[in-house]
């Protein structure tokens, strides 16, 4: 996904909403943000990156020992968020049912509209631009996120689990 292009259309990301990014390592997910900032549809700072509070809590991004308190500490901070009526990312893989389960409740508690942002990209292209990387994610779990989300987080199942709106990441940035 290119940070260049066409800015957001506003409609689809209503203000005050949550959105969950869907998708494997290296797929784009952490550049999507800085789009959205850049437009001005969300603030830097409600933008709740999984590998940031990893690397505050660990010292090192790709440690996933603590990842309880890790995704205990977004949902508070999607609590706050949300309460305060601020368009919410939380920026993390997204790929498991029981983890988007708690942040669609998060949002339902607060009345605000929820959307899926899915990141369908080709593994060849994943593994490239993985092994292009700074931080490595090993080519086996690459490659199974990737299957996860071919699987278990169609833009069907994320509907049936009760997004407001699934939306893959270049239609939001599509003229």
């Amino acid at each position: 996904m290119a940070l260049s292009g066409p800015l957001p259309k506003p409609a689809l990301i209503p203000v005050g909403a949550l959105v969950v990014l869907v998708g494997a390592p290296a797929a784009g997910k952490s550049t999507f943000p800085a789009r959205l900032v850049e437009a001005g549809v969300v603030d830097a700072h409600d933008v709740l990156s999984a590998d940031a509070l990893r690397q505050e809590i660990t010292g090192d991004a790709s440690d996933t020992s603590r990842d309880r308190k890790v995704f205990a500490r977004i949902r508070g901070e999607v609590d706050d968020r949300l309460r305060a009526g601020r368009t919410t990312v939380v920026d993390a893989t997204g790929l498991w049912p029981r983890r988007r389960a708690r942040h669609l409740t998060v949002a339902r508690d607060h009345g605000r509209p929820t959307v899926a942002v899915r990141f369908p990209t080709p593994i060849t292209e994943l593994l490239a631009r993985n092994a292009a990387r700074s931080r490595i994610v090993p080519p086996g779990a690459v490659v199974g996120m990737a299957r996860q989300l071919e699987s278990g987080a169609t833009a069907e199942h994320l509907r049936a689990e009760g997004f407001d709106l699934v939306v893959d990441a270049d239609d939001v940035f599509a003229p």
